[in-house]
């Protein structure tokens, strides 16, 4: 066992050329002599490197850096991309469910909605004052009650699965 040992560790000191460095990676040797001008390879002699930390330097590389170093790491970015683009996709899904609205399209039916049953609300002083002249205060406020939750049947007739479509769509327009 400790011939097969030494043999191993013969080979992770193995020094090899450029060209052997860029056969073993699967790049060509200007690849390999960019990457030791760029810092993350390390030459032992003229065109020559340790094959065993060289081969770990490149895979650091390939994998977006050290994990220790402060700056990111492209696999980083990658898995927050990956984890930003399943997000998306799970809000898409939602939408077309029905089960998730856009915030606008919300808004614009609740303006409506408001608007609607204000103006059907401030209508009823003039629709019922020619009703309640002469008439007791009995009458009068059950006339006004009648026509107050006429406005605001409109409310009671809402339906939320118009979201989305064309404004007023929710909203029952009868009265």
């Amino acid at each position: 066992m400790s011939k097969e040992k030494a043999k191993v560790e013969n080979i992770v000191d193995t020094e090899v050329q450029t060209s052997e460095l860029a056969a073993i990676v699967g790049k060509t040797p200007q690849w390999i002599r960019q990457l030791t001008r760029d810092g993350v390879l390390k030459k032992y002699g003229r065109g020559k490197y340790l094959l065993g930390e060289s081969i770990q330097a490149y895979c650091e590389h390939v994998a977006g850096g050290k994990e220790e170093d402060e700056k990111p790491r492209l696999i980083d970015f990658k898995t927050a991309l990956e984890k930003t683009k399943a997000e998306k996709a799970e809000l898409e899904l939602l939408r077309l469910k029905n089960e998730l609205h856009v915030a606008s399209d919300v808004e614009a039916l609740l303006a409506d909605l408001i608007l609607t049953t204000k103006s059907r609300l401030l209508g009823v002083p003039s629709r019922i004052a020619t009703e309640c002249e002469n008439e007791t205060a009995d009458v009068v406020e059950a006339i006004v009650r009648r026509d107050i939750e006429v406005a605001l049947s409109s409310l009671a007739k809402y339906t939320p699965d118009k979201i989305g479509g064309e404004i007023g769509d929710g909203i029952s327009k009868d009265n």
